[in-house]
């Protein structure tokens, strides 16, 4: 039987912490295979559905033109009624396994934060479109700018997805990773989890670092309890880069305001892989970055000189 108690023992070990409860770990193993279950879910029963009415109708690609406006408009949109059904309940999801996993309840939104977001994430999509333009590394596909009802709805869309994903990747996860350890274990654990949820991890080396530092200002701000501004930031620039400037490599709007194709200097608009996979954005980032992180920097450097 020692050998028998002994197993147990590591078994323990491994599975609950000193604390007592499980360990981080499994509570965000859980967490993520949740909201896997509830994206699949969702997303498998919604587009059977969809599926079904569509072929009851006789509603298809060829036909589509020749049905009623709102038959066309249900059929070109449905897959954003699917993102906003997903996003809510993964939203839902956060919210109910943080009170089961950490306890407490999620940071409001303050609309001063969301504000000072929304510009992080709009100037350098923005701006790099203008320098991309001057340089000749990306062209327009047309010179027609249109504004839309689409951008309305695209914003919708986007701002959905960032709140879910603050509330899961940051709220939930850095709650339940730093609920007896230290805050870095919070920022791995929610740069983990974005790249997780977004799937960003199959981007290009220069894609990934972009999106981990993506991940840790957001985590700043949501640490620090600014959760608005990282929602801000992530809707902003989502919508910005597919909506109003559609670059390569993302899933465009259907009516943005003026669409690119890369020419040159791949490596600094991120060509065809997306505006997260270049340079550009590693250099906004990394600016945001120190200006976020001026004053714990400061605070170490006196540190050094004081020594």
């Amino acid at each position: 039987m020692r050998w028998w108690n002994s197993a147990l023992r590591g078994i323990k070990r491994v599975a609950l912490c000193k604390e007592g409860g499980a360990r981080a770990a499994w509570k965000l193993l859980f967490a993520y295979a949740a909201y896997l279950l509830w994206a699949w879910l969702v997303t498998y029963l919604l587009s059977l559905g969809f599926g079904a009415l569509f072929g009851a109708w006789g509603l298809s690609a060829a036909t589509a033109a020749r049905a009623p406006s709102w038959a066309q408009w249900l059929f070109a949109n449905y897959g954003r009624f699917i993102s906003l059904v997903s996003s809510f309940g993964a939203i839902a999801l956060a919210h109910g396994l943080l009170r089961l996993l950490a306890g407490g309840k999620m940071e409001k939104l303050r609309p001063r934060d969301l504000t000072m977001g929304a510009l992080w994430g709009l100037i350098p999509v923005l701006a790099g479109a203008a320098l991309f333009l001057l340089m000749d590394s990306m062209r327009l596909y047309e010179r027609t700018f249109s504004l839309t009802p689409d951008l309305l709805w695209m914003l919708a869309v986007y701002f959905a997805a960032a709140l879910a994903e603050e509330r899961f990747a940051r709220g939930l996860t850095m709650r339940a990773a730093t609920l007896h350890a230290r805050p870095i274990w919070g920022y791995a654990a929610s740069a983990a989890m974005l790249l997780a949820i977004t799937g960003s991890y199959a981007l290009p080396p220069l894609g990934v670092v972009n999106m981990l530092l993506t991940a840790v200002l957001c985590a700043h701000l949501s640490a620090t309890g600014r959760a608005g501004a990282s929602v801000g930031l992530r809707c902003v620039w989502s919508w910005a880069s597919t909506a109003l400037a559609a670059f390569p490599g993302g899933s465009a709007a259907s009516q943005p305001v003026f669409r690119l194709y890369e020419v040159s200097e791949n490596w600094l608009t991120g060509g065809a892989s997306g505006l997260i996979c270049g340079a550009w954005m590693t250099l906004a980032l990394l600016a945001l970055t120190l200006w976020l992180f001026r004053k714990p920097l400061g605070a170490l450097l006196r540190r050094k000189e004081a020594k």
